[in-house]
C-alpha cells in the first residue's frame, strides 16, 4: 500500500510506500571519513583556519589560540562569494563554520549534554548578532554529519549562511508563504481564541496520532505525516515562537538533551551516522511572523534520491512515519 501525503509546513509532497520494501541497513552502511594530515579544526591547529569572529572561550585566553570550547570562523570555501555572485545571489552576508570542540569528535553524540548545550547556545546568540548587523536578513544553520550527508571533514562541525531577503532561496520563501497561507483561516475562524500555526497543530495532530518520539516540558521531538526521509524527525518548541533567537538560554540543556537523545536512538536503529540537520528560524525583520514557528529538521541520510524525486520534487519514503516513531521511541 501507498499513500500520498503533503506536509502542511512546507508544502512538500510525498508518498509513503512501504511495499517498496526498502530497508534502510541494508542501503547504506558508509564508514566514517578520516581527514588527512592535520586537522584544522582540533585545537592547536588555530593558525589553518581563517581568525574567529566569536568564541566560547575560557577568560584568559587569547583569541585564535587554545582555550575555547566553541569557535566560529568564516568559512574558508564559502559556497558563495559576493565578489563572484550572481544577480539574484549578491546578498550573501556570511558563511561561517561553528565548531563544535576542541576534541576531534565526529558525532554530535560523542558531545555530552553541557557541550551541546554550549553549541545550542552559540547558536542562539550568534544569530542575535548578526541579526543586530543584517536586519533585512535570513539566517540558517545547518549540519552534515558524515560523507553522505555531504561533509568534507569528520571533525564536528556545523555551517550558518546569511541571505538577504531579496536572495533568499526559493525553497525557504515557499515555506515561509505555505505556513502563511495555512495561519490566515485559522486566524479568521479562531478570532475569539488563539490562532494555531501549522507547526502546533503538527504537534497536535501527533500526540493523537503516536508520532511522538520524545517530549519534554518544553519541548517534543515528532515524525512528520509526511516525512520525506525515513526516520526523519522534528524537534520543536511547545510554545509558540518564530525566532531560535529569543530561546530561552534556561531550557538549553534540556533542548540539548532531547536532541542527544534522540540522535542516539537514532544511530542505534540505522546504525551509520549520517544525517543532517538544519534549525529553521523566522527571517530577522519578521518580529510580527505569528504564523512562523522555530523547528529543527533532522533528516537521515539512508536512503538515495533518484530520478523520481528530482524530476517531480516529490519524495518517496519507505518507512511509515508512524512505524518509525514507535522504533525510534524504543531505540
Amino acid at each position: 500500500m501507498s499513500d500520498l501525503r503533503c506536509n502542511s509546513i512546507t508544502g512538500c509532497w510525498v508518498i509513503v510506500a512501504e511495499n517498496r520494501g526498502a530497508r534502510p541497513r541494508e542501503i547504506l552502511l558508509e564508514p566514517v571519513a578520516r581527514d588527512r594530515g592535520e586537522c584544522p579544526f582540533c585545537a592547536g591547529s588555530e593558525r589553518l583556519t581563517p581568525g574567529e569572529t566569536f568564541a566560547r572561550r575560557a577568560a584568559n585566553s587569547e583569541p585564535d589560540g587554545v582555550g575555547w570550547q566553541v569557535r566560529v570562523i568564516p568559512n574558508k570555501f564559502p559556497a558563495i562569494t559576493t565578489a563572484g555572485a550572481t544577480t539574484a545571489m549578491a546578498g550573501v552576508s556570511a558563511h561561517e563554520v561553528i565548531v563544535e570542540s576542541p576534541r576531534h569528535l565526529t558525532s554530535t553524540i560523542e558531545l555530552d549534554d553541557a557541550e551541546l548545550a554550549d553549541v545550542l547556545d552559540v547558536y542562539r546568540e550568534r544569530i542575535a548578532q548578526l541579526a543586530a548587523a543584517n536586519p533585512r536578513s535570513s539566517v540558517m544553520i545547518f549540519k552534515n554529519n558524515g560523507p553522505a550527508a555531504g561533509a568534507t571533514l569528520s571533525h564536528l562541525h556545523s555551517q550558518l549562511i546569511v541571505l538577504q531577503w531579496n536572495s533568499i532561496t526559493p525553497q525557504e520563501k515557499t515555506r515561509f508563504a505555505v505556513q502563511a497561507a495555512s495561519f490566515e483561516p485559522n486566524r479568521r475562524l479562531q478570532s475569539f481564541l488563539a490562532a494555531q500555526c501549522p507547526a502546533c497543530e503538527m504537534i497536535v495532530d501527533a500526540a493523537g496520532s503516536k508520532r511522538v518520539v520524545a517530549e519534554t516540558a518544553n519541548y517534543v521531538v515528532l515524525c512528520p505525516h509526511a516525512s520525506r526521509f525515513p526516520y526523519e524527525m522534528w524537534l520543536l518548541p511547545r510554545a509558540h515562537q518564530a525566532h531560535y533567537s529569543r530561546t530561552n538560554r534556561d531550557s538549553l540543556p534540556e533542548l540539548a538533551s532531547l536532541l542527544r537523545g534522540t540522535l542516539l536512538k537514532l544511530e542505534r536503529i540505522v546504525k551509520v551516522s549520517a544525517y543532517n540537520y538544519i534549525v529553521h528560524t523566522a527571517p530577522f525583520d519578521t518580529f510580527g511572523a505569528d504564523h512562523y514557528h522555530w523547528h529543527i529538521e533532522v533528516l537521515p541520510r539512508i536512503t538515495t534520491l533518484a530520478g523520481f524525486e528530482l524530476g517531480t520534487d516529490c519524495y518517496i519514503n519507505p518507512v511509515p512515519p508512524e512505524r518509525a516513531a514507535a522504533e525510534l521511541r524504543h531505540g
